[in-house]
């Protein structure tokens, strides 16, 4: 479905670790997952954790939050200004997308709950269960089980109270949630090649068992992204 819409991409990686994927950022991998499908979206990229922020939320129709190295529990200002502006825009009622920490993060600002993973990293591609009551109208075409990368050591225990769950893995109930009609989260990384993920794990210090398990999820066939991507653009455009 082509349709125009002003999308603002709110990258929460740090600058410092765009290294790690040889400096490609999120932003411009989530431009590239999402231009194909709809040619007259338009996006400007603000890099929240270098203290980018829109002027106004007013400018934009919806806004697709990044994930991060940061912890939604760090103590930093960019992420509490973050927090502020996903509660102005839902206010306004603008689209909201948010993946891995921004998924996080939204959950928290609604009231939900965010720690660490019991049993440790989770990374690769991991199976996903559609809940088979769930039939909303952008999730075209119909599928009952996707895949999709994940690179988290947290993830949400506790939804908000108004949030509906509508994917889970055999170890993740809250793999992907809607808030409302118009916030849609997400725990993976529906915008990261095998690459990326690649110089992930070289980026990131994990234990024997962590890095055994992320390899054997890694080589668990390709995941879904067209999909999610096609179900992400076609939510946005719900407007």
């Amino acid at each position: 479905m082509n349709k125009e819409i002003k999308i603002a991409i709110l990258d929460a990686v740090p600058k410092i670790y765009w290294k790690d994927d040889d400096g490609i950022t999120d932003a411009e991998k989530f431009i590239d997952l999402l231009a194909p499908e709809n040619s007259e979206a338009s996006f400007s990229t603000y890099y929240v954790a270098e203290q980018q922020f829109p002027e106004s939320v007013d400018h934009y129709d919806a806004f697709m939050l990044t994930g991060s190295p940061a912890s939604v529990s760090d103590d930093s200002a960019w992420i509490q200004r973050l927090s502020q502006l996903i509660l102005e825009a839902n206010q306004k009622g603008k689209r909201i997308i948010g993946t891995c920490f921004a998924h996080q993060l939204i959950a928290k600002t609604f009231g939900g709950e965010v720690s660490k993973n019991k049993k440790g990293w989770m990374i690769g591609n991991y199976n996903l269960r559609i809940q088979p009551e769930i039939n909303y109208s952008w999730m075209e075409p119909k599928a009952n089980d996707t895949g999709l990368y994940l690179f988290n050591e947290e993830r949400v225990t506790r939804l908000p109270d108004s949030a509906k769950a509508f994917a889970h893995s055999d170890e993740y109930p809250n793999f992907a949630y809607t808030l409302g009609d118009n916030i849609l989260c997400m725990q993976g990384h529906p915008e990261q090649p095998l690459r990326a993920m690649n110089n992930f794990i070289a980026a990131t210090p994990l234990s024997e068992v962590d890095l055994a398990k992320a390899k054997l999820h890694l080589n668990n066939g390709a995941p879904d992204a067209k999909v999610w991507a096609q179900w992400m653009m076609q939510f946005l455009l719900q407007i």
